[in-house]
């Protein structure tokens, strides 16, 4: 029997708002499963395929699990996490769009694609706090399948730009950073790249303007935030393009390495325009920042 009445979303949100304890029962801290035995295929490109990971498991609730994309190296290497848009009441971690995982396989960069809580099943900000947990479990079980727990980098669309942008602006606020999953690792970023991602708050309608306010990452742009480029088409109505030049702007101002890159012609999901220079430089701006050789990877295979 718990001490405390049932939390609305609206309460848990209002609680974390003001920097309030989890509920104990809410928060989680575990060993991550053996990557040894880890389930894999090694694929028609010869790049190893994890499939459905747990990356977090939450007390009475489904493990939280990735993807994971490694391409053949002679040596540890970066690695991008993968968000999916959906506003945060659909999609899907399976298979990143416009081939970008491939892209980063072919830079040498490996892909995982991380599954997060939606609304329909907790509210903002367990989405955040998922996607920190998934950042820690790189670091910690990354090594053991050939990454490098210090070259880390972020991308996301839509939805998932916004947690990638929020995770790239290294929050120290506890209730945005959470517990969940490995919960004794920094949950550190080194590159952001969002596409069409939205910037506004994440709980526009909650009732309390604190509460609008702090679920929106232009609340909390500081000059510790990673280098940040975002790609927005510039016909998009349903998130306009201001989302993302705004965001730099701001970054910008506060020092930090931002670039706004409008993709002319297209609405969201880049329709109506051609996604394939955005998908190269994509993976050319995390091969420089990462510090990843482009195609070197491959002479592992021979």
């Amino acid at each position: 029997m718990t001490d405390h009445a049932p939390l609305t979303a609206a309460d848990l949100a209002g609680m974390l708002a003001r920097g309030a304890d989890l509920p104990r029962e809410l928060a989680t801290q575990q060993e991550p499963d053996a990557a040894s035995a880890l389930p894999v295929v090694v694929d028609e490109r010869g790049d190893r395929v994890f499939t459905d990971v747990a990356y977090a498991r939450l007390g009475g609730f489904r493990p939280l699990v990735l993807d994971l994309r490694v391409p053949p190296s002679a040596g540890p290497m970066p690695v991008v996490l993968y968000l999916h848009g959906g506003a945060f009441l659909w999609g899907s971690h399976h298979g990143p769009l416009f081939g970008i995982a491939e892209a980063l396989a072919d830079a040498g960069i490996a892909t995982a694609s991380a599954q997060y809580r939606l609304d329909g099943e907790a509210p903002f900000p367990a989405s955040l706090h998922d996607v920190h947990a998934a950042i820690r479990w790189l670091r910690v079980v990354g090594p053991e399948l050939g990454l490098d727990a210090d070259r880390i980098g972020i991308m996301g669309e839509s939805a998932g730009g916004l947690l990638a942008v929020f995770a790239g602006l290294r929050p120290s606020d506890p209730a945005l950073v959470g517990r969940v999953g490995i919960v004794d690792a920094e949950a550190r970023v080194d590159a952001v790249v969002g596409w069409y991602a939205y910037t506004g708050s994440v709980l526009e309608e909650h009732p309390d303007p604190e509460v609008v306010s702090w679920a929106s990452p232009m609340s909390h742009v500081g000059a510790d935030a990673a280098p940040m480029l975002l790609f927005h088409g510039d016909a998009d109505t349903l998130v306009p393009q201001t989302n993302s030049s705004d965001l730099v702007a701001a970054l910008a101002a506060a020092g930090v390495e931002a670039e706004f890159a409008p993709v002319p012609g297209a609405a969201h999901v880049f329709e109506g325009g051609d996604p394939s220079p955005v998908v190269a430089r994509t993976a050319a701006y995390f091969a420089e920042r990462l510090g990843a050789v482009p195609g070197a990877h491959r002479s592992a295979q021979t």
